[in-house]
């Protein structure tokens, strides 16, 4: 079972776009909260506190989300994230609230690793897709699926069929969608090495 990251928030008034302006000054996140479940409504949050746990853990998987004035928290997942578009500064969060007991779907982020093994025998590595859509229970949605291409030589590749997913855990990503290949160096961009070099040549005769 993977454990939600904890984050805390207060309710706020739906009020004008000067409102919204006046908390980001403030050093707060604009948020709403919805769900099948509830009315949505509106929050806010620490935006120092909170960039602190997504720096550290990401903007995918669970969150146990502490309301101010609540006896419990809920479990939510960030489903939109709307930024300053110049200093990619968070200014508004989306957050859908989850029932433990119901499957939902989510996206999970793919780490690469060994890439610089690949590199120092001669492959170059292309990357693929990014993240991987399943269909779990909240409580079971992966932080992320790492993944070690050190072992792949020139001509390899890893594909989503090819993780290593726990049973209660369903992929819906193409089996055959590509995370990562090992490529041989491009004969082109040693063609154009020369190139450049007999041309440096040529100009130091001419001179």
């Amino acid at each position: 079972m993977v454990l939600a990251q904890a984050l805390t928030a207060t309710r706020r008034e739906l009020k004008t776009k000067g409102y919204l302006n006046e908390l980001k000054r403030g050093g707060r996140i604009p948020g709403v909260i919805y769900g099948q479940a509830v009315e949505p409504f509106t929050i806010s949050l620490d935006s120092k506190e909170s960039q602190r746990i997504f720096n550290h853990h990401g903007y995918r998987g669970l969150f146990s989300l502490q309301i101010e004035g609540e006896t419990k928290p809920r479990m939510v997942l960030i489903r939109d994230i709307q930024r300053q578009p110049i200093s990619q500064q968070v200014t508004h969060i989306d957050f859908l609230l989850v029932n433990m007991k119901e499957t939902i779907t989510s996206l999970v982020a793919v780490q690469i690793l060994g890439e610089e093994e690949v590199t120092k025998r001669g492959g170059v590595v292309q990357t693929g897709a990014k993240e991987v859509e399943v269909s779990c229970l909240p409580a079971n949605i992966p932080e992320s699926f790492v993944c070690d291409i050190s072992n792949l030589e020139v001509g390899d590749k890893l594909v989503v069929a090819d993780l290593v997913v726990d049973p209660e855990v369903e992929i819906l990503t193409d089996p055959e969608t590509m995370l990562a290949a090992v490529l041989a160096p491009s004969r082109a961009a040693v063609e154009e090495e020369t190139a450049d070099g007999e041309g440096e040549e040529a100009a130091t005769v001419e001179e």
